[in-house]
């Protein structure tokens, strides 16, 4: 009897079956779920805490003077030579630093500073925001800050040095007269430094290179170069 009852019972109950495109669209939903939180641990892992980042070490040379260019233009090229290249500027300011004066030269997405030279003024400082100009090694605004570091020298694959033979407390230190370089990483951007040998008693000139990042995509690039 109970028998017979539990198969009236199974002939009553309803199969649910989920429609063909419904499950289509519950396939699609899982998907891009899957492929949003890889993501989102990608970004994690390797730019929430930039110390996880791993670099190989490379053969690739030093930050030096010779990177501080921007699209066909490099330090110390004068104002003729600017204009050129890139034109009239949308907007100049004069300002005065010690002894010497400055010009800025405001573009779109381009900010540029050039200090008093004699009769002339020579270009010593570049700030980009714009991609649509790259400085050395073509670095351009944008691109990825890890491959961006890829192209210098690469010598620790953890902590915040990248390569150096000093840290940055020698830059101020008159007792290391021989060139200071290193490059440093933070969570918010990667600085290099070219510090030139002391020679007497004269102050040594300091090359600069910080990129800018956010989300692990450079979003400023700055140089210079300041003599004294």
């Amino acid at each position: 009897m109970a028998s017979k009852k539990n198969t009236k019972e199974t002939k009553n109950t309803k199969k649910i079956e989920i429609p063909e495109e419904q499950q289509k669209k519950l396939f699609m939903v899982a998907v891009i779920t899957v492929i949003i939180l890889s993501l989102l641990l990608i970004i994690s892992r390797n730019f929430g805490a930039f110390d996880n980042v791993r670099l190989r070490k490379n053969n690739k040379t030093i930050f030096s003077v010779t990177d501080l260019t921007l699209n066909n233009l490099k330090f110390a090229d004068n104002e003729k030579t600017i204009k050129k290249e890139l034109g009239e500027p949308k907007k100049t300011k004069t300002v005065t630093k010690g002894v010497y004066q400055y010009k800025i030269y405001y573009y779109d997405g381009l900010t540029l500073t050039l200090k008093e030279n004699y009769k002339d003024f020579i270009l010593v400082r570049v700030e980009v925001t714009s991609r649509k100009y790259k400085v050395a090694r073509k670095l351009k605004v944008n691109k990825s800050i890890v491959s961006a570091m890829k192209k210098f020298k690469v010598q620790n694959s953890t902590g915040t040095y990248i390569y150096g033979n000093y840290s940055s407390d020698a830059i101020g230190s008159s007792e290391i007269t021989e060139s200071v370089f290193f490059g440093v990483r933070n969570k918010n951007e990667v600085a290099y430094v070219n510090r030139d040998a002391i020679v007497g008693d004269i102050t040594p000139n300091i090359a600069k290179l910080n990129i800018s990042y956010k989300h692990g995509r450079i979003t400023k690039i700055t140089w210079s170069y300041d003599f004294q």
